[in-house]
């Protein structure tokens, strides 16, 4: 179905089916946006790009675009602060969920728009570890139906998750959450900075084989070791050891593009390579779903 009939589906699905209630799905000017109280969110899809031949495309990352809804007109400073703390006990469960399914669909609705797509390409979403631990059972369950509508499979999703020091004591619990989603076919991916590579690292990286295992170059920039660059070959090779490939995303200086093939990273991302496409599409565009 056309991208807007597909928009009206969700919405409808999710109890706005009287005429003139507007739902949390808008499509307008070529665009998808989603509208969760005083927050509007809207996708930038970047190319993950193959570092030896970065023309090449090997998927996209997604990434939130968030300002104020035009309905309940918000100070960026209270965006930040709906958005705070990763342990916040003032943030419930349920509006984790609901925030963190809505950006999702979001961005695989402006995926649907971008001119071109193979069907090895991945779509890297972005996931709560909050929303992992919050749902107890059946993990992608829900979001595999919008997969599904929309004429894709859950082997076109990389579950992307950060490692982050504040869920070490929930790491079980995570572990247990991203094999459920790689039991209904999605693919997982691990989000790094350069300060919590290491023994642990490298041992979670062995016990879950992700399929990707990202680095941020921005988290290089202050980094003063001589041996980085032979740190990163190693953990390179570790990461290829276990059938994996790995990105170094966030690339926005010649330095960092040469030190992806110095260190023999698979994938690149970030704007060094190109303009981040497509945090809009032509209107005309039409997005034909299953």
């Amino acid at each position: 179905m056309p991208l807007q009939q597909l928009v009206e589906h969700f919405n409808y699905r999710l109890g706005f089916n009287d005429p003139g209630s507007s739902g949390p799905f808008v499509f307008k000017n070529g665009v998808v946006h989603g509208v969760y109280g005083p927050i509007q969110i809207g996708s930038v899809l970047s190319p993950v790009r193959l570092t030896e031949d970065p023309a090449q495309i090997a998927g996209y990352t997604a990434k939130q675009q968030l300002t104020n809804s035009p309905a309940e007109p918000l100070y960026r400073d209270d965006i930040e602060h709906l958005l705070d703390h990763p342990l916040a006990p003032s943030i419930d469960t349920l509006s984790i969920l609901s925030f963190d399914r809505l950006s999702r669909t979001v961005h695989m609705l402006n995926y649907l728009l971008l001119p071109t797509q193979a069907e090895t390409d991945t779509l890297f979403l972005d996931v709560d570890p909050r929303h992992i631990l919050g749902v107890k059972e059946n993990h992608g369950v829900y979001f595999e139906e919008i997969i599904v509508r929309c004429g894709l499979e859950t082997r076109n999703v990389a579950i992307t998750v950060p490692v982050n020091p504040a869920y070490a004591r929930f790491q079980q619990q995570l572990n247990q959450g991203l094999e459920n989603y790689r039991r209904r076919g999605y693919q997982i991916a691990l989000k790094f900075d350069y300060a919590a590579l290491g023994q642990h690292a490298n041992q979670l990286i062995q016990a879950l084989e992700p399929n990707y295992v990202s680095l941020a170059a921005n988290s290089l920039d202050t980094i003063r070791d001589a041996r980085a660059a032979e740190k990163l070959r190693q953990w390179n090779a570790l990461v290829r050891s276990i059938g994996g490939r790995s990105i170094l995303a966030n690339v926005t200086q010649t330095k960092s593009s040469a030190l992806a093939q110095n260190a023999g990273f698979d994938l690149v991302e970030g704007d060094f390579y190109g303009n981040p496409s497509f945090d809009h599409a032509p209107a005309e565009n039409k997005a034909l779903c299953a």
